[in-house]
């Protein structure tokens, strides 16, 4: 027998295949509200994405095709999403179920805690760091499907990983997009495909191509990202990763760096699909690391360090290891 969270699932799938978009985002809405599922904050980026299109294409800001793009994106995001409610409704039951523990708070006079095991605690300028850094990242489409993540480097260099682009014809034929940042418009650029460098996937993973300027959007506006390759954070340090997971709007997560052997630095930073390509930053927002893979503890996680210790962890390839092959 069905139930009634299985039948609306069904309904708002077949109002995705119909390209009923805004129907189904009310539809989930009002399952977040009933069943706990705590989706609000993706469906309000969908609803923002979204709505953000419709009114660029109705304004004739963008064309057809592209919105149709955007479409897509918002369909294969609402149906991902999808598969996660039921696990979340069960989760959020569960919480509740249980009883609230009585405790009491020392009546101190100093209450302000670390809560963590070290502080997260950063100077007020890294925000302005991170604004500036997030402006150089760019979102990757390739003809073929790909969809990653790019950066700027000094002399109008797109870096990202080779999987993403696979070789001097896919960079032919893809583009990038700067500022696809939430009520934002995004601007594209081709790429130059006659100086294309890159090592394979179970190398270094990188790609490097110059970008063709645009004289109605010169590529200096983005500025670009530096790089650090003699001081590496400590494991249990932090680093962000601006990224364009699924192939969505500009986001960013931080989290602590868990292990380094050879070339690679792991990490606990989220991503997801989309993400391939992104810069790991330091906390100085240099460029120490271009992440390219993952895996959960389900997997069989990823060897972390050279005592051979196993983790769920994402991975990048350092850029000290990557910049010499720049100059070959």
């Amino acid at each position: 027998m069905q139930t009634a969270q299985t039948l609306v699932l069904e309904t708002v799938n077949g109002l995705i295949e119909e390209n009923e978009i805004e129907k189904a985002l009310d539809m989930l809405k009002d399952l977040d509200k009933q069943t706990g599922a705590d989706i609000w904050q993706d469906l309000t980026l969908q609803y923002g994405n979204y709505r953000s299109a419709k009114k660029a294409q109705l304004e004739g800001r963008i064309d057809y095709n592209e919105f149709r793009r955007y479409e897509a994106q918002a369909k294969y995001a609402l149906t991902e999403l999808m598969k996660s409610i039921p696990r979340r409704v069960a989760l959020n039951a569960r919480i509740h179920s249980v009883g609230a523990f009585e405790f009491e708070i020392p009546d101190a006079p100093r209450l302000e805690k670390l809560i963590g095991k070290k502080s997260n605690l950063l100077t007020i300028d890294w925000l302005e760091k991170a604004r500036k850094a997030a402006n150089a990242v760019c979102r990757v489409v390739c003809t073929d499907g790909n969809v990653g993540t790019g950066f700027l480097v000094q002399g109008g260099y797109l870096i990202t990983n080779n999987h993403v682009i696979l070789s001097a014809q896919s960079a032919q034929t893809a583009r990038i997009e700067f500022n696809f940042e939430v009520g934002k418009s995004a601007i594209s650029y081709e790429l130059d495909a006659s100086d294309f460098k890159s090592s394979p996937p179970t190398e270094l993973d990188f790609a490097r191509v110059k970008v063709k300027d645009r004289a109605d959007a010169p590529l200096s506006q983005w500025g670009y990202l530096e790089v650090e390759t003699e001081s590496l954070p400590l494991t249990g340090e932090d680093v962000t990763i601006i990224q364009h997971p699924r192939g969505e709007v500009k986001q960013f997560k931080s989290d602590e760096i868990i292990g380094q052997m050879k070339q690679y630095l792991f990490y606990t930073t989220e991503t997801d699909g989309g993400s391939s390509g992104s810069p790991v930053l330091n906390k100085d927002c240099k460029v120490i690391a271009l992440h390219h893979a993952g895996k959960t503890l389900a997997e069989g996680g990823l060897v972390i360090n050279e005592k051979g210790e196993k983790a769920g962890a994402n991975r990048g390839i350092l850029f000290r290891n990557i910049l010499p092959s720049f100059s070959n």
